[in-house]
């Protein structure tokens, strides 16, 4: 396959990308270039309950599918429940505790049912249990049908499955996508506490049932600040945030993986971005070679992971989008030139997945990124366009805060530190610190989530994350490229 040119028809895109959903990838391969993370290894782990939290498109569903994926081919009985399994009826009316006691017996019913289905038994499927030790009742009610139902004819497969369940005794859960819907009222911060305050009950009760639930950062952190509880789940929870090495490191094993090359997991952590860029130059060129300054004829890796927000969704879809431009050119490679025409699209996309994200939090969400653009003083000072100090930021959020009513869904006063603190949160701007030798470091929320405080100024400076610039100031593409740097 490496000695043919190719042609990028969407086909070949899917192939050499991958998606960027997890529920649309083929298992085989999805196998084939899923790179085990730190927070993998922490959601494998043998503890009863895990809290995968992250920014959506960050990957969280592709991990937790994976392990899933593990499990099985292990022969543990591992079990997939999604949002639709888990209905709490007239959710409004019932009190915090009637929603734990309904998010347990939703749970334990879902998982009961689902082992059966997997188990292959058939038959009563009326669960009965009580509340209390629901976790123990479960994986007792499942062993005696599988034990009881063992004489029937089964596939190889399934009776390796049933000999590992009756003698491990363990099950894995994973339940994905919690957070579907979700408007952060106050209902719905509710009933994330009262899920993850129920599956805390069901593993506690059993520690062989072991449940993974995956969740928003934005979701997560709400629940957090608004439940007192929520220490008690603190330890659980595994966040999932990516270096630009892992990025980088994701993008390369897909490529390799088409051409079908494969990598030793523990070589991966050892090559630097630019071993591990020469990955993806069958289909790229190496060096951005249009425009002038400082970024003409920058590695493109250098380029690429610039543009992206540290998630490997970012850097499939600007990949993906670049291959199309080259298809429509008659391209086999993708150029500069190719790359440089989707970035205002790809801009504006990213603005787009901002407000989907967060405007059931903030609803004008919209309204206050268009109005971050620089002002026209801003705009004769090249160097602080993007860039503001923290007074600086407080009174550009003043001034947009005149002319546009902003506020929170819960009610939380929309303040101008507290509006500063959303901005870092989302990742719309990200932390800047210049040291003495001119050094830049950024720092994103996932990273350190104490840095925009409300009541503290730490000295850094705030920078909008350059993905979003060309929405917000639609000029020269050059000219853009120019202000972001390659540090």
């Amino acid at each position: 396959m490496s000695g043919a040119a190719l042609q990028f028809d969407d086909e070949t895109i899917r192939r050499l990308f991958g998606t960027d959903t997890a529920e649309d990838e083929d298992p085989t391969r999805l196998k084939e270039y899923f790179f085990r993370n730190k927070s993998y290894q922490n959601i494998r782990s043998s503890l009863p309950l895990r809290i995968l939290v992250g920014h959506k498109g960050i990957g969280k569903s592709a991990l937790l599918r994976m392990s899933h994926l593990e499990d099985q081919e292990k022969g543990t009985l591992s079990l997939w429940i999604q949002p639709n399994d888990l209905i709490l009826e007239n959710s409004t009316s019932k009190t915090f505790l009637e929603k734990i006691s309904g998010y347990k017996i939703l749970i334990s019913r879902a998982i009961y049912n689902k082992a059966l289905d997997s188990l292959g038994i058939e038959g009563d499927r009326e669960l009965k249990i009580t509340l209390q030790n629901a976790g123990k009742q479960i994986i007792s009610a499942l062993v005696q049908k599988t034990l009881t139902s063992s004489g029937a004819k089964v596939d190889q497969e399934l009776d390796r499955l049933r000999k590992y369940f009756t003698q491990d005794r363990e099950i894995r859960v994973y339940i994905d996508d919690i957070d579907r819907g979700w408007k952060a009222t106050e209902d719905d911060i509710n009933n994330i506490s009262a899920l993850v305050n129920a599956a805390r009950d069901l593993t506690n009760e059993d520690q062989r049932l072991k449940i993974r639930i995956g969740l928003r950062s934005d979701a997560y952190y709400l629940y957090r600040t608004s439940d007192e509880s929520t220490d008690k789940v603190e330890s659980n929870v595994v966040r999932l945030s990516w270096t630009r090495h892992d990025v980088i490191t994701v993008m390369a094993l897909r490529v390799a993986s088409y051409f079908g090359k494969s990598f030793d997991p523990s070589v991966l952590g050892k090559l630097s971005q630019s071993e591990l860029a020469k990955e993806i130059h069958p289909v790229i060129e190496e060096r951005y070679s249009v425009g002038k300054g400082h970024w003409a004829g920058a590695p493109i890796h250098i380029v690429l992971l610039s543009l992206n927000r540290n998630r490997p969704r970012d850097l499939i879809k600007l990949l993906t989008a670049a291959a199309r431009q080259a298809y429509q050119r008659g391209h086999n490679k993708i150029l500069s030139s190719d790359l440089e025409s989707i970035f205002s699209d790809y801009s504006h996309g990213r603005i787009t997945d901002l407000t989907l994200e967060f405007k059931s939090e903030m609803p004008q969400i919209e309204q206050l990124v268009y109005n971050m653009r620089p002002s026209s003083k801003r705009q004769i000072e090249k160097e602080k366009r993007w860039l503001y100090t923290n007074d600086e930021l407080i009174q550009k959020i003043k001034n947009i805060k005149q002319s546009n009513n902003l506020f929170f869904s819960n009610g939380k006063p929309a303040t101008d530190r507290a509006v500063a603190e959303f901005l870092y949160k989302i990742d719309f701007i990200i932390a800047r610190n210049d040291d003495a030798d001119g050094e830049k470091k950024w720092t994103h929320f996932d990273q350190n989530r104490m840095l925009q405080s409300q009541f503290v100024d730490f000295g850094y400076k705030w920078e909008v994350h350059p993905a979003y610039r060309w929405a917000l100031q639609p000029k020269s593409v050059h000219e853009i490229m120019d202000q972001i740097s390659s540090n």
